[in-house]
């Protein structure tokens, strides 16, 4: 875990922040994915704060510069590789929140987004032409940028270059997943013919592994994540992990509070807040109805969102549903399109007026299904889907999770009196475990007053982004401050 040193003196100026992204939220990505959503969502809370940031990302063909305000430029940045040279085309603009962008085309590399069905070499020639180019872009930018993150292992080779090209620079590496990495084998790494510092740098490593050992700060969405990482010898990096598990971070995300707000969202038919809660009760009411459950104020309503796989736990809802249904509740399902649906269907059939099964969920749908529904039950595997955690505390909707990566951070388990804790955790992913956390949440529920005043306890909790960007914003002026003492 990174120890920032209370002995650096911490300035307060702003920062001139460059963020790296292979893809940025909503300009690529069919589906917004933890990296666009964080390439999007920090560099805007972080200008909130005063900060100087822009964003650089690839070009894709989805995007349409015109019809995203962007803006052509004469500059282009050429990145030698497989014996030819790849021109990258400069485009910039400027978000409604004053982050500057700037997009990288070249329309035969990024003619398509990254998808898991990409070779490796492919991936590798994508991220090692988008570092080099962003290279180049700082070495040329005035007024210079004071520090560089990259979102993601793709967007870290960068990283590589810069610590080459201008190794006083500050380099922060945030990582979403370790389960895309990508390792070259030799003819491959050998008909790249990358630059000098990327073909040494990948020579013994694959791309996370040269992304992590250029950075100065390795941060992830969780302590608990970050000190598992930072520990983990099993994992094909350990030993690196191992020597850099003083430069891992956890720093929990956050949501957009512009956006998942309950006394300002349009989407729903009453607001509410902490104070008076009145509008919640008349978003349950229009979800009951407009799913065709029956109306019933007093009934706890759980809500599951997304595909129903073994990641998201879909397996251990299907299980545990009919016997959760013995209990006075109704369970709402949004975007169920995966095979553990079809085992709830003649349920949903048998009991139309308890179960609402939903193939798809459109971004509406969502925001009613958070502030209608009492809880969220997310018996998740992975970390996935931890967003939705967070919104549902915003929206007074209590979660029942699995504390698996970031949730372990953002969920504390909800004593018996109801007097601390914001959700419910469910110890192991065991079906008998997650049934018995469901009817321990619906216990709780039927403790109306304590069960208020858990709700409005958990609402005001800060879950913004701007709380996890002064975080952020911290420890950029430590290792600021520590490149400067150092130079």
């Amino acid at each position: 875990m990174a120890q920032l040193s209370s002995k650096v003196r911490v300035c307060s100026a702003a920062v001139e922040i460059l963020f790296v992204t292979s893809e940025l939220a909503p300009f690529s990505g069919a589906s917004v994915s933890p990296v666009a959503e964080a390439a999007a969502a920090l560099p805007k809370a972080l200008r909130g704060l005063g900060h100087k940031v822009t964003v650089v990302s690839p070009l894709y063909a989805s995007i349409d510069p015109m019809a995203r305000s962007l803006a052509r430029r004469l500059s282009t940045f050429s990145v030698e590789a497989q014996g030819r040279s790849y021109a990258c085309t400069v485009y910039d603009g400027r978000t409604t929140g004053g982050v500057d962008l700037i997009f990288l085309g070249n329309s035969e590399l990024f003619a398509t987004e990254p998808t898991a069905t990409s070779s490796a070499e492919q991936h590798a020639l994508e991220a090692a032409v988008l570092g080099g180019a962003v290279a180049q872009l700082v070495q040329k930018r005035e007024p210079a940028f004071e520090l560089v993150h990259a979102q993601g292992a793709l967007a870290g080779l960068a990283l590589v270059a810069l610590k080459a090209a201008l190794p006083q620079l500050p380099r922060v590496l945030s990582l979403h997943d370790l389960g895309h990495d990508l390792r070259l084998s030799s003819g491959e790494h050998a008909k790249l013919q990358l630059p000098a510092a990327l073909h040494d740098a990948l020579a013994n490593e694959s791309v996370l592994g040269a992304a992590v050992r250029a950075a100065d700060l390795v941060v992830t969405n969780a302590p608990t994540t970050a000190r598992t990482w930072a520990s983990d010898r099993s994992h094909a990096l350990g030993t690196l992990f191992a020597e850099k598990a003083d430069s891992f971070l956890g720093i929990v995300n956050g949501v957009d509070a512009s956006i998942w707000n309950p006394i300002t969202d349009s989407q729903l038919t009453a607001r509410f807040d902490p104070v008076d809660l009145s509008g919640k009760a008349r978003c349950k009411a229009t979800l009951q109805y407009e799913l065709g459950l029956s109306v019933n104020a007093q009934t706890p309503v759980i809500v599951a969102l997304g595909a129903l796989s073994p990641e998201r736990g879909g397996d251990l809802i299907a299980e545990t549903a009919a016997r959760v249904m013995r209990n006075d509740a109704q369970l709402v399902v949004l975007g169920a399109d995966h095979e553990q649906a079809k085992q709830l269907q003649p349920l949903a059939t048998d009991m139309p007026e308890r179960i609402a099964l939903r193939a798809t969920a459109t971004d509406k749908e969502r925001h009613v299904a958070l502030a209608g529904s009492d809880f969220l039950l997310l018996p998740a595997r992975q970390p996935v889907l931890v967003d939705a955690a967070l919104c549902a505390l915003r929206y007074g909707t209590l979660p029942i999770v699995t504390a698996v990566g970031p949730l372990a951070d953002m969920i504390v388990d909800a004593d018996a009196k109801l007097e601390t804790g914001n959700g419910f955790l469910v110890p192991t992913t065991e079906a008998a475990d997650v049934l018995a956390t469901i009817q321990r949440a619906l216990a709780a529920y039927s403790l109306p007053e304590a069960f208020d005043a858990l709700r409005r306890r958990v609402m005001r909790t800060d879950v913004s982004w701007e709380r996890a960007a002064r975080r952020y914003e911290y420890a950029y002026r430590q290792i600021k401050a520590a490149a400067q003492s150092a130079a």
